[in-house]
């Protein structure tokens, strides 16, 4: 009998054989498990990379809210309240009718503006375009303002995205009376079938984007852009004015 016939070699190499494919086997799983392990470990990262952006998103929320609330607090100290006691010491005084009249007119104007920072009227049954305009319209008188429109659809957009929308115009321009020294501020906005677009630019004095810092208002920017899952792009120089475009889909 051959050698290689012998049970006892056969036995041997049907071990070896044995051994070898557990052993492969177990490289496999090994190998697997380690490729699951690293998968998950990079899920959970990614979820908790999310849970940390949404927390962010939702604090931003939170202190734009807050920060809101403060502006609408100063525009009342400042001006409405600042003319009421301008009025006041006026009557006592005895000033002429004309004169408090014209104080009380500018006081009823600024009254409306705020009241339409708080709550835009009309809101469901106004297309953005008309907000838009709305919004810009007291500013004329302070600025060469010019807004352009461009809508090519007879449907209008929700209320929660309009007004998000007017929020974003509200902070920009409120970035532009307080930080560019502008004359000039020129709005574009265009409504599609697929998008919306908007653009602001100002004249102001610009600034470096390669050290522009996330501050309150940029973070309560971003988060509304992210809730109108809109792009959005900063162009700005020193000297040369500042530029916002924001494009989303809808």
């Amino acid at each position: 009998m051959e050698k290689w016939q012998d049970p006892k070699v056969i036995a041997i190499w049907i071990t070896i054989i044995v051994v070898l494919i557990f052993t492969i086997i177990l490289f496999v799983v090994k190998i697997m498990h380690a490729g699951y392990k690293r998968m998950t470990e990079a899920n959970l990262r990614e979820a908790q990379t999310q849970l940390e952006h949404q927390k962010m998103l939702m604090e931003t929320s939170l202190q734009a809210q807050e920060k809101e609330r403060g502006r609408i607090a100063a525009d009342l100290h400042d001006s409405l309240i600042g003319k009421l006691t301008l009025i006041r010491m006026k009557s006592q005084i005895g000033a002429g009718l004309p004169e408090i009249e014209n104080l009380l007119g500018e006081s009823i104007t600024e009254a409306r503006r705020i009241s339409h920072d708080l709550t835009p009227p009309l809101l469901e049954f106004s297309t953005a375009e008309e907000l838009i305009e709305q919004v810009l319209h007291p500013w004329k008188e302070k600025f060469t303002l010019d807004f352009y429109s461009d809508v090519r659809v007879s449907g209008d957009l929700s209320p929660d995205i309009k007004i998000q929308l007017l929020r974003v115009v509200q902070e920009l321009l409120t970035n532009i009376i307080k930080h560019a020294g502008a004359t000039e501020i020129k709005v574009a906005f265009r409504h599609t079938e697929k998008n919306i677009i908007l653009s602001v630019n100002d004249n102001g004095r610009g600034f470096d984007t390669g050290q522009l810092k996330k501050g309150l208002g940029l973070n309560s920017l971003e988060f509304r852009m992210q809730y109108l899952n809109a792009k959005y792009r900063v162009k700005s120089a020193p000297g040369k004015g500042t530029t916002t475009f924001m494009a989303a889909e809808i």
